[in-house]
């Protein structure tokens, strides 16, 4: 039988189940007093504990130990995006990201945005239902949106071992994302809206030293280009493990 898992940020210092998963667990999984459960903290934790009492609003639980860790992933994944009109696909676009593995998500608005606020709320939601399927250790962090100059400002300063790159529609093309991934660094990367970035944007992200490259011959909507990232460095880290 597989040990259903609950997401609980400060699991030793927590004794029971958030009112949605207590909830859940009792009206959906049936769990009963002295079942095994997993926590994850979303920091790179894994915990065991067991069910005491069962309550629709306030499962208990005791016997917390840590049955995992990872103090930092092998690779790092920041997403940067222009959000959508419709906040539909950019909730689609967090469950799958989340469901590979991503660091942080932060939002921009630029030249050709369709929207210059978002309320994060239904997002983290959305992330953690992510991370229970998922099994994933680490629950991304998001950022509230600002602007395109705002990010490049943030980042100036290139680290050692991150790379800084950008999705860009380009005649000829940019080289694609694999031929310019480094294994094992941090990856900041950005997506831009629907009308992608204008010239003068790309100019200067080219100036300050983000890489362009291509995501194929296919012109892709936002979210979708950002899923495919996710999942183009993930793969690239698997076939050279």
């Amino acid at each position: 039988m597989s040990i259903y898992v609950f997401f609980e940020p400060n699991p030793l210092q927590q004794s029971y189940l958030r009112e949605e998963d207590s909830f859940h667990a009792t009206r959906v999984l049936r769990v009963k007093a002295g079942d095994l459960i997993h926590l994850l903290d979303g920091k790179g934790k894994k915990f065991e504990a067991k069910i005491t009492q069962v309550d629709a609003k306030k499962t208990q639980f005791d016997q917390v130990q840590l049955i995992h860790q990872t103090e930092k992933p092998p690779f790092q994944i920041h997403l940067y995006l222009a959000p959508t009109k419709q906040m539909e696909r950019m909730e689609w676009m967090v469950e799958k990201c989340t469901e590979f593995g991503i660091h942080s998500i932060h939002f921009f608005h630029s030249r050709y945005s369709e929207r210059k606020e978002i309320k994060l709320q239904r997002l983290e939601k959305t992330a953690i239902a992510a991370l229970k399927q998922s099994k994933n250790l680490f629950l991304p962090q998001f950022h509230e949106i600002s602007s395109l100059t705002d990010i490049m400002k943030k980042n100036q300063v290139k680290l050692t071992g991150s790379q800084y790159m950008f999705a860009h529609i380009a005649e000829p093309a940019d080289p694609v994302l694999g031929k310019l991934v480094k294994l094992g660094e941090e990856y900041h990367v950005l997506v831009g809206p629907e009308g992608d970035f204008s010239s003068e944007e790309s100019n200067q992200l080219i100036a300050q030293d983000w890489l362009p490259f291509s995501l194929g011959k296919s012109i892709l909507r936002t979210e979708t280009a950002g899923i495919a990232i996710t999942h183009a460095i993930h793969v690239l880290h698997e076939i050279q493990a």
